[in-house]
């Protein structure tokens, strides 16, 4: 029987090896000595995983490793390694981003692609950035459409390897970087038109009513039509984003670039505000029952559990409810919709969907005035009115008539 081919990690010279049998990691490189070539392993504190799946902390030391032996200098086309620029643009650069992870799964996708090449021999070794060719990046398209992959996708796959050699270009790593051609526009899938109809989203919400495994699918639908934003800022809210005093929401997290899509600080509508308070930490967690086994009397029967994606549980709760084609993405849609038929002034949709540019003086002050996004909040309000005319799932205190919380309108 054949050995089983094991995908290799590498990072320039340097590759990740799980020792057999124990399961401890080591990374390896090759020293020539005498005209001939001599493996050294360098022992890692790294367990767990599997020769094609290391874990984390073994591929963190992988890529400290190749920074520390590493000497940058601006290299040729045909010596500059692309699998090597990359991890130093996603070390030095993509960590500082809102939003990385996007960029780390396109690298993965580079690097499985990168490593069918070398098993069919196309490049023998490498690939150094001379490599990057036309033909190559015609079979880059079609492996990723074969994968089921859609034309935005493939377009974000060709994005990340772009953005790599431009910032090792700018950075003095390369002389010159390859042109990465985008896909053709016919090719990418058409704008999605898809909007929830008030009875759709009733029946969404309805489906996860009563069942504490889907009140984090309730509370994120609820923020994310209260603040139109995209899915993965409201996944990444924590209560440091709110500011209940002021009202406010914040999506912007320290330390973190945003470049062109922009996170606007939003006012709480009166239907949001329930399901921001009392909540510490990350706001969208999900429940996970206790086995009965292991349940105390009168103890909890859930636990709570941090989530980056909402795709499954959504998913499910869609299938239950009989709803088709649609996405987290579709209540962005459906609400900036919603606003612009209600007449909102361009400018307020735009600000609150993040596409228009801020100078200095509105991103640190304007959402301090009281008429900041007022008319844009005030149709939010509007919505979850007539949404309540259908269901009263997304109600967090349904029987709270309190009317001493500070309204944005």
């Amino acid at each position: 029987m054949p050995r089983p081919h094991n995908k290799r990690h590498q990072i320039g010279n340097f590759w990740l090896w799980q020792r057999p049998g124990i399961g401890t990691w080591c990374i390896c490189w090759l020293d020539h000595v005498d005209g001939r070539g001599v493996t050294r392993r360098k022992s890692i504190a790294a367990r767990g995983g599997n020769p094609d799946a290391p874990p984390q902390q073994a591929l963190d030391a992988l890529a400290a490793h190749h920074l520390a032996h590493c000497t940058p200098r601006k290299e040729a086309k045909d010596e500059a390694l692309v699998e090597a620029l990359m991890a130093d643009w996603l070390t030095h650069h993509v960590t500082t981003l809102a939003a990385p992870d996007r960029y780390v799964y396109s690298v993965q996708h580079w690097m499985a692609f990168f490593e069918e090449e070398r098993r069919h021999g196309r490049i023998v070794s490498g690939p150094v950035v001379a490599d990057l060719t036309p033909d190559l990046q015609a079979r880059f398209r079609k492996a990723r459409a074969a994968a089921g992959a859609g034309g935005h996708t493939i377009s974000r796959d060709l994005a990340a390897l772009r953005g790599a050699l431009t910032w090792a270009w700018k950075h003095q790593r390369i002389d010159h970087p390859a042109f990465i051609a985008d896909i053709p526009a016919h090719q990418k899938a058409p704008a999605r038109d898809r909007l929830l109809a008030f009875e759709e989203l009733a029946r969404i919400l309805d489906a996860c009513a009563d069942r504490p495994e889907r009140e984090h699918i309730v509370r994120f639908i609820v923020i994310e039509l209260g603040i139109a934003g995209r899915p993965e800022a409201v996944l990444g809210l924590t209560d440091a984003n709110i500011d209940l005093r002021r009202n406010l929401i914040d999506p912007n997290q320290p330390g973190q670039v945003h470049t062109r899509k922009r996170r606007p600080i939003v006012p709480i509508a009166k239907a949001v505000r329930p399901w921001l308070v009392g909540i510490e930490g990350k706001l969208i967690k999900y429940k996970v029952p206790i086995a009965e086994r292991h349940r105390t009397p009168g103890g909890p029967t859930h636990f709570e559990r941090e989530t980056a994606s909402i795709k499954t549980s959504w998913n499910a709760v869609c299938r239950d409810a009989g709803v088709e084609g649609a996405t987290p993405k579709t209540l962005r849609h459906t609400m900036l919709t919603w606003l612009a038929e209600r007449g909102v002034p361009k400018e307020q949709r735009e600000m609150l969907a993040g596409h228009r540019p801020q100078g200095t003086t509105s991103k640190n002050y304007e959402h301090l005035s009281p008429s900041y996004l007022r008319r844009a909040i005030r149709e939010v309000d509007t919505f979850f009115d007539e949404l309540s005319k259908h269901t009263k799932a997304h109600l967090r205190y349904t029987s709270d008539t309190r009317d001493d919380v500070p309204v944005a309108a």
